[in-house]
């Protein structure tokens, strides 16, 4: 039975985080003609997703059946050159591919519904808006203007975004005073508008005439940096945390050993200015010096960011097959971000002879502007990177993360260059325990690796496919106790009074010692009995005996259930329960069955009941 429940596994659960030895679960894919697939959105009330690709957008429904689907180009385009192209006043325009930068959702205002913001890199990268419906596009970007171009208009250069919400200023505020601004992360391109900065702010909502979609207006934030060239950031992406939005990138160290490094950056949600920019270089310890993806999550109710990281190809930002999850505490990164702030605060408050000038009071100044203000300085990097020591090394390049909370334990899987899923157990620690890697295709996995609401599927981008498992059908697989903890998979376990191997909150007693067994305890062990007293007991002795069991994994009993014993085919018997020992009294001598020729001892069968 083992062999071949393991055996199925190994075929038909690819995707699904099931106990796999309870249910039979195949992968349903769909190949989509846009390689290479770029970006998977999950749109978490509707439950249906959206893939950018090259020159095409896709709407599809949770079963991957495809519900929309636009052509966003081929076009007529040259990086050199600004919309609206023409051959005679762009010579070098070419038809070009469009490849998609940025799929994001915007939050509807009031009753009204929410919008899709795709951005490709053709036209300097420009964007449009779209309903929940892609073909109904509100708002495009058809003749721009320079504060318009918002991603990268080079495909080998990434782009992030996040979309924040701010109270507006009454001279630009909608009627709900609601202001939705678009912060974007973007690598440095040679070829197009040369002025625009690493992080920039965007307008979304209200737009009107004067003030446009998608524009980076006077008022709204930009990143200030010398060179754009050596600041060339290498963005992998962008999240909200309480009120801050924050930025993970890697770029080369220009002040110090101008070696490659990745770098969290934090702003405050309502500093339209910039001057809470602060940003910490992150340690994977052991040379992982490059993140690839990265994803948010609540771990032991602490707030915790798992980033992938890779080894660079000695001082270049070419990552190699050397690669580690490394996992870092998002209060110890906003600590050191503060300490950060309160040293450049404190300094500014000192004369370079030492002594005390008028800014002194800058020593407590942080309190007082926790976002920075005109008269503090700013943007602040931190010297000092935050140390994390690997979860797991492996021996090939990981491109994507994603976790998930099972039973208060908490998974990690990730994803590869060489379309392998691996699932890895992450302790209270942050040490890890590799246990199990799957085939999902033979292309990369994309950095968008999405669970779903229930955290019960994966959703994987590769070079042309989205995947995902099908619905699961239960067939109790492994009905027997050895065969489920034998798997060693933390998403089961065996419940024991039911007999079934299956999730925790499956097992209707699984809060009660000893009723789930969890398959992932190498020390747990089914119900068995360890010790029986006396061993045997002859036909010729007159008197009865207390039989007497000693019981490893006993499951608890309430107080009105009860024990019984049954010796072969006699009535059921009280047992009296203390700690892990079962006492039965052995039937009247001449009661006990006789032993059927070639065998050597009867079955002693434990009966559970309500008193």
């Amino acid at each position: 039975m083992l062999a071949s429940s393991s055996h199925l596994y190994t075929l038909h659960v690819i995707l699904a985080l099931l106990c796999p030895s309870q249910v039979e679960a195949s992968v349903q894919r769909v190949k989509l003609e846009s390689a290479p697939l770029s970006h998977l959105l999950l749109d978490e009330q509707t439950g249906q997703l959206y893939v950018g690709g090259v020159n095409n957008l896709y709407q599809l429904n949770s079963n991957l059946e495809v519900l929309a689907h636009v052509k966003t180009g081929p076009n007529l385009d040259s990086p050199d050159c600004l919309p609206p192209i023409s051959q005679q006043d762009c010579p070098s325009a070419t038809v070009t591919p469009n490849h998609n930068k940025l799929l994001l959702l915007e939050e509807g205002v009031g009753e009204e519904p929410g919008n899709l913001i795709v951005c490709g890199s053709l036209f300097q990268g420009i964007c449009n808006k779209s309903l929940s419906n892609i073909s109904h596009i509100i708002y495009q970007t058809s003749n721009p203007v320079d504060t318009q171009y918002v991603a990268a208009n080079d495909p080998r250069v990434s782009t992030v975004g996040v979309i924040i919400t701010a109270k507006g200023k009454q001279e630009e505020e909608g009627a709900s005073g609601t202001l939705h601004l678009l912060l974007v992360g973007r690598g440095y391109t040679s070829r197009g508008p040369g002025d625009i900065p690493p992080i920039t702010t965007r307008r979304l909502f209200p737009a009107n005439s004067l003030r446009r979609a998608f524009s980076q207006e006077e008022e709204l934030g930009k990143l200030v940096v010398g060179s754009y060239s050596e600041y060339n950031n290498h963005f992998v992406k962008a999240f909200i945390y309480g009120n801050h939005a924050y930025f993970l990138f890697s770029r080369r160290d220009m002040w110090h050993r101008k070696e490659y490094r990745t770098y969290v950056s934090r702003l405050c949600i309502s500093d339209r200015s910039f001057y809470s920019y602060v940003e910490v270089p992150l340690l994977c310890r052991g040379g992982y010096n490059l993140a690839q993806g990265a994803w948010l999550w609540k771990y032991s109710g602490q707030a915790t960011l798992f980033v992938v990281m890779a080894t660079g190809q000695a001082s270049t930002p070419v990552a190699t097959s050397h690669s580690a999850l490394c996992v870092y505490g998002m209060d110890a990164l906003d600590a050191l971000m503060r300490q950060a702030q309160e040293v450049c605060y404190t300094e500014a408050g000192q004369g370079r002879s030492g002594g005390e000038e008028a800014y002194i009071e800058y020593a407590d100044s942080l309190s007082e502007y926790p976002c920075g203000g005109e008269h503090t300085p700013s943007p602040i990097a931190s010297a000092v990177a935050l140390p994390a020591t690997p979860t797991v090394t492996m021996l090939t390049l990981l491109t994507a993360v994603a976790v998930a909370t099972e039973a208060g334990h908490t998974i990690a899987f990730l994803g590869d260059v060489k379309g392998q899923l691996h699932k890895v157990f992450v302790r209270p620690d942050w040490s890890g325990d590799l246990y199990g890697s799957l085939a999902v295709d033979s292309g990369a996995v994309g950095a968008d690796l999405l669970l779903d609401v229930s955290q019960q599927y994966l959703y994987v981008l590769t070079n042309d496919k989205v995947s995902l498992s099908l619905r699961l059908f239960f067939h109790f697989l492994l009905s027997y106790c050895s065969s489920c903890l034998s798997v060693r998979d933390p998403y089961c376990g065996w419940c024991v009074l039911e007999g079934r191997c299956v999730h925790k909150h499956e097992c209707q007693r699984h809060l009660q010692a000893n009723h789930w067994l969890w398959s992932f305890e190498s020390t747990n062990q089914c119900v068995t009995v360890q010790n029986l007293q006396p061993a045997n007991q002859s036909r010729a002795e007159q008197t009865q005996v207390r039989v007497t069991l000693s019981v490893a994994q006993l499951p608890a009993l309430e107080k009105t259930e009860s024990l019984s014993c049954i010796f072969g085919h006699l009535s059921p018997q009280p047992a009296v329960i203390v700690g892990t020992k079962v006492t039965c009294q052995s039937p009247e001598p001449e009661l006990l069955p006789t032993t059927p020729t070639g065998k050597g001892k009867w079955v002693l069968i434990f009966l559970w009941g309500k008193a």
